[in-house]
């Protein structure tokens, strides 16, 4: 019988270093909207510290139909946005999702999220040695920035 804990801590030591968390976010809010929204953005601050780049392309917030990358920009002194594929973030390297440029859109809510509440939201990020899933509660805010 003892044998099976010692195995067990003796394969603790065999985990990679990819099982270890490597991506960090901070500060993760959402822009409260009002009832009847069908979008939704949200913002935060993501960190990769690991060595190698990490992309998500899969991003899932719960309450939501569907969660896309998306990039905002002024064109033809027009304000527009853009949907990207993935967010890419180079090792040792953070970027912060903000209002006026990368964001999160939430779209088409189950039941619009009121201020104070919390949306959960899965990000899936991986690169060729590492995949993980960063689980993220983003506090609904104040429309006003």
């Amino acid at each position: 019988m003892i044998r099976k804990p010692l195995l067990l801590l003796g394969l603790l030591f065999f985990i990679p270093h990819s099982a270890i968390s490597e991506i960090v976010v901070k500060n993760a809010w959402v822009r409260a909207a009002p009832a009847g929204s069908k979008a939704m953005a949200a913002y935060m601050f993501i960190d990769n510290q690991g060595p190698k780049t990490m992309s998500s392309s899969k991003i899932i917030a719960n309450g939501f139909e569907k969660a896309e990358v998306h990039m905002s920009f002024i064109g033809n002194n027009i304000a527009q946005m853009r949907k990207l594929e993935n967010i890419s973030i180079d090792g040792k390297e953070s970027i912060t999702l903000e209002p006026g440029g990368l964001h999160l859109m939430l779209i088409n809510p189950n039941k619009v999220p009121k201020k104070n509440s919390k949306v959960e939201i899965l990000m899936f990020f991986e690169n060729e040695n590492n995949a993980e899933v960063v689980r993220i509660e983003a506090d609904v805010r104040s429309q006003e920035l």
